[in-house]
């Protein structure tokens, strides 16, 4: 692909409450840190809370712990010690004895590595969860922690210098030092393991010449001397403060300009800085390190995957929703305050904006486009004519091949289709691409025979992705074909296959990668038919250059590494046929490139073209300022941010879904049987040991559950009193108040949480998961210390207090349900005072799917059941009263007027429905706004306060009118299309796949938009329905 870029919008996250105060400014031609600080001027960190703090000094790792004259702390020792026993194993033991414990050591550190510092990494990005099991446990307080606070005191101050102070610092800083201490004594570990480990391996290898010996053990130095000078030069940039994850505790306020190796490849630290693993490989000359080496790798990768990866996005890139919704409101909230009341510029801006959404949407908005396999429809003629297609080319040889033997035959079939598709796809499009370039020749086709400029671009994207399909296939048949290993060695045979599969899973990332910056407009040249955005809507807002994802490092990654996977296949089919098609493939790209994509992108762009890439540009600074540098920068380095950088994800989805579940369902259903067994097994078991458990709670008969009614019963109060259904039915989306009661010293962790009601198979334990629906009815400082914004689950607050007789709350009580039959009773006589309180369920908190549902109330922290609620129904009511039972009031007179205004011709109501619409939209994104308020208020008892913390939850929704585009930032993640999707259908009748809700949001689809094509869909669906028959 070219250098097309789509315009990726970033959210100015500086406001927010957890988005990065580091700001980034990635260099386009080379430079150093843009750091304007003397050397004396410390850095200045935020915590998550907004406390701004003097980042003190740290010192190098390697120094404090191999330098004699530097004092050794006890985390010191112990990391020297656990080292000593890998040069013990090394030295003492027999070398077949050596090497498995060496392997098994090397596996245990990596795993520590990728699995324990990976979780805990999970756990503080997700939950604060380090610094909040700090602030439980009172270890960092001076007032709390005792002799282990001065232990790790004395621990810490050894480790710094002067311009630290322990009390100074906030607790997020102090937790960063000591996870250091963790990461230190694991990644010391985890290289001295591997080093051994290879150290026993050396001269393995079966070279029959002297030469290849000495090239082997050249290449691994080189790739070693190539790996240290990328971890120098990646901590010469992001220094301390990155390499410790230190932005996973706190955020630094500085400005940085990440060159040298950040610009050779995305995470340098990850991909080309294990270079040395395969240089070590090569040394050896050893599979069992090579392969051991490769797996270490891929966990790195796992690791940056699921762990790095989100942590940047949501610090960096793209806030997660709850950040943006709550942002957007108070936003909101605050212009109207600031406002003119008699101002009606706002209001006629929104009509506006109403006004320009209600035009007619192009098809490839609802129904995304064919790429590769990408978005297949079973049903659009298209896809089916390229599976035919493919089936003719490739399927029906395969099968003459394996049925007649014939190999030679379909050889030279396979090579002169693959020949043929290759040149038609480079040479033939390409002839057509200049032609378009220079005098727009397909578009002026279409328009002369009464097409559109819009048709021609779709019609261009189904032939080009119709020739990269056939591409791939016909160079599968000829590696299939070819494929012959024979009397090969066995080993050679796994090395070659390995390395092919590397290749085609590198094809496959660089080819996700490309698509990803460039978009469907780019990916399908969509700047060789516009210049203008408003000519075709899959262009971007601005058709501009921004070198960034994957453009970043290389200008033409299609040019330069599009065709790894056909080299991998001729690894693998080990064929010069296959190898020569793949070297004609690049061939053709570079003259594509040099003559099509190159001219015309100097014609559009200009100056905005990147002479030289990246890679380029590092390498000969790199060159000219030479590759050696110190190893230690000082005894003393300031800590500096990390490059945060990654592209707009296009979640992935199967069209063949619907194709595999009737395979897959007889499997699925087994399991379900089997857990369903396990689950009952367990529950019995669980009963057995739980008398004796509840038999420790005092006051047990103090506990209750009582529903508060919604809005299906206060739309029918009135009407219909004696309508009891309606007080335990909720409509989908809708919060659920629930008041709660329990003794004033119950444990601070109770929960509540909501379950089918047919999922548990016992009354006094709960046995399945509450898959995150629950809300803590009490939560004291401890359990907020891991509140993050958009929390749901501490949503809980205490209202009041009362005097209870004990001998009437073991017989009957006010709330609604009491544990059930079975639960032991410690019988008890007196009055007991009692907490009355109300726990919301919002948001995440909320089960999303029509069914019968009860609550449960659990003990601190455990699944043991204390109360029930009575059975509740979570159900969907008509369309046309949607506005008037779950949205606000302004939105119901915004829905009166809109139906009154409904013309004749329109007895759906299109402005109506959309109204409805944006309610349920709103419902969907809605957000729970926690915020921890002081307490003041006495209690009437003489107890004291009621409460020592008290929690205000608001419920938050992003969306005004329905003008507004039905998504956050453009972007709608899969759970939250599922969730709109299964709203959509419910409320009105109309199926949307997510991948449509997705692609439709991705284009800047209004709530408008889809209101329209839900009228156009259930008019189309109505004219066959039963009743018309």
């Amino acid at each position: 692909m070219a250098v097309r870029k789509r315009h990726l919008k970033r959210k100015d996250s500086a406001s927010s409450s957890s988005a990065s105060v580091l700001a980034l400014a990635p260099a386009d031609g080379g430079g150093t840190a843009a750091d304007t600080r003397t050397p004396e001027q410390p850095l200045t960190g935020r915590t998550p809370d907004g406390t701004a703090f003097a980042v003190p000094k740290t010192r190098d790792m390697l120094q404090s712990l191999f330098n004699p004259l530097t004092p050794k702390t006890t985390f010191d020792i112990l990391t020297l010690l656990m080292l000593s026993t890998h040069l013990l194993v090394a030295l003492l033991l027999p070398l077949a004895v050596k090497r498995a414990v060496l392997m098994a050591s090397f596996a245990f550190w990596r795993l520590c590595y990728n699995g324990g510092l990976g979780w805990v990494l999970n756990w503080q990005s997700s939950r604060h969860g380090l610094v909040a099991m700090f602030k439980r446990n009172g270890w960092l307080d001076s007032s709390r922690g005792g002799k282990i606070h001065l232990w790790l005191k004395s621990e810490l101050e050894a480790k710094m210098g002067r311009d630290y102070s322990f009390e100074a610092v906030p607790i997020e800083f102090n937790a960063w030092l000591l996870y250091r201490q963790l990461v230190d004594l694991i990644l010391l570990n985890d290289f001295t393991a591997y080093f051994f480990l290879c150290s026993c391996y050396i001269g393995s290898a079966n070279d029959s010449e002297p030469w290849q010996a000495l090239l082997r053990i050249a290449g691994g130095l080189i790739l070693l001397a190539f790996n240290l000078w990328v971890k120098i030069d990646a901590h010469r940039v992001v220094k301390d403060y990155a390499w410790y994850w230190g932005d996973f505790f706190f955020l630094v306020e500085q400005s940085l300009t990440f060159d040298g190796v950040f610009e050779m490849a995305p995470h340098p630290m990850y991909s080309i800085g294990y270079a040395g693993y395969y240089g070590g490989s090569l040394i050896t000359g050893s599979y069992t390190i090579f392969y051991a080496s490769l797996a270490a790798h891929m966990l790195q990768f796992l690791f940056l995957s699921f762990v790095e990866n989100p942590h940047i996005e949501k610090t960096y890139e793209r806030p997660p929703l709850a950040v943006q919704v709550i942002k957007r409101s108070r936003n909101r909230r605050l212009s109207s305050a600031l406002s003119d009341p008699g101002d009606n510029v706002a209001d006629e801006a929104v009509a506006s904006g109403i006004a320009s959404s209600i035009r007619e949407r192009p098809t490839s908005l609802w129904h995304p486009d064919l790429i590769i396999f990408k978005n297949f429809d079973l049903f659009r003629a298209s896809d089916i004519l390229i599976m035919l297609l493919l089936a003719y080319s490739v399927g029906i040889p395969l099968g003459f091949m394996w049925a007649t033997g014939h190999v030679r035959l379909v050889l030279v079939y396979s090579i002169c289709q693959c020949v043929g598709w290759v040149l038609f796809r480079t040479l033939a499009l390409g002839f057509l691409l200049k032609r378009q370039s220079t005098s727009q020749l397909i578009t002026r086709w279409y328009i002369k025979h009464g097409g559109n400029s819009e048709e021609a671009f779709s019609s261009w994207r189904a032939v080009c992705n119709t020739a990269t399909i056939m591409t791939y296939g016909s160079f599968g048949l000829v590696a299939l074909a070819a494929y012959h290993w024979g009397d090969a060695d066995y080993s050679n045979l796994i090395l070659f296959h390995t390395l092919g599969l590397l290749l085609i899973a590198f094809h496959v990332w660089s080819s996700r990668s490309v698509y990803e910056t460039l978009g469907d407009f780019g990916w399908f040249y969509g700047d060789f038919f516009a210049r203008d955005p408003s000519m075709l809507s899959l262009a971007p807002a601005d058709i501009k250059l921004y070198y960034t994802g994957i453009y970043r490092y290389l200008n033409n990654p299609e040019k330069v590494i599009g065709q790894a996977a056909f080299y991998g296949l001729a690894l693998i089919s080990r064929s010069w046929a296959v190898f020569a098609l793949a070297l004609l493939l690049q061939i053709c790209y570079f003259l594509f490139s040099a003559y099509v994509e190159t001219p015309h992108m100097e014609k559009i762009y200009g100056a905005q073209v990147r002479r030289e890439s990246g890679i380029v540009r590092t390498v000969k600074k790199a060159v000219s300022l030479g590759i050696g540098q110190p190893l230690f920068l000082g005894s003393e380095d300031y800590i500096d941010g990390e490059t945060r950088h990654t592209s707009e994800g296009v979640p992935e989805s199967s069209g063949m879904a619907n194709l595999l579940a009737s395979t897959t369902n007889p499997v699925k259903n087994i399991l379900l049987e089997t857990k369903g067994l396990l689950s009952t097994t367990t529950a019995r078991l669980a009963e057995r040991a739980l008398p004796s458990e509840l038999s420790k709670i005092d006051h047990l008969g103090c506990y209750g559950l009582k529903l508060l009614p919604g809005a299906a019963w206060k739309a029918t109060a009135t009407r219909n009193p004696s309508n009891k259904a309606a007080k335990s039915t909720y409509f989908l989306g809708e919060p659920i108040r629930v008041d709660w009661q329990a003794p004033q010293n119950h444990s601070r962790r109770d929960w509540i949480g909501i379950y089918p009601v047919t999922a548990n198979f016992s009354n006094q334990i709960t046995t399945v998961s509450s898959r995150g629906r629950y809300v803590y009815i009490h939560p004291d400082e401890n359990l907020l210390a891991e509140m993050v914004v958009g929390d749901s689950v501490f949503a809980g607050i205490v209202k009041g207090a009362s005097k209870v007789d004990m001998a009437v709350a073991d017989g009957e009580r006010g709330l609604e349900h009491q544990p059930q039959k079975g639960h032991p009773r410690r019988r008890s006589s007196g009055m007991v005072s009692v907490l009355h309180g109300e726990a919301l369920f919002s948001s995440s908190a909320l089960p999303f799917k029509v069914g019968t549902y009860e609550m449960r109330l659990h003990h601190g922290g455990t699944h043991a059941v204390l109360a029930q609620s009575k059975p509740f129904e979570i159900a969907v009511c008509a369309a046309k009263d949607i506005v008037d039972m779950l949205g606000d009031k302004n939105s119901a007179e915004q829905h009166s007027s809109a139906e009154s205004a409904a013309p004749a011709n329109d007895p759906g109501g299109l402005d109506g429905l959309a109204l409805a619409l944006l309610t349920i939209v709103n419902r969907v994104f809605a957000v729970a706004d926690s915020r921890v308020l002081p307490v003041t208020s006495q209690g009437d008892m003489g107890d004291g306060l009621l409460s020592d913390v008290c929690v205000e939850t608001d419920i938050v929704e992003p969306l005004e009118s329905i003008g507004d585009a039905f998504s956050v930032d453009e972007v709608l993640d899969e759970s939250q299309a599922r969730r709109l999707g299964y709203a959509i259908k419910e409320y009105f009748g109309v199926e949307f796949s997510p991948d449509v809700l997705i692609h439709a949001a991705k284009h800047g689809a209004t709530v408008h938009d889809v209101a329209k094509r839900i009228i156009e869909a259930r008019k189309a669906l109505s004219t066959y329905s039963s009743a018309n028959f």
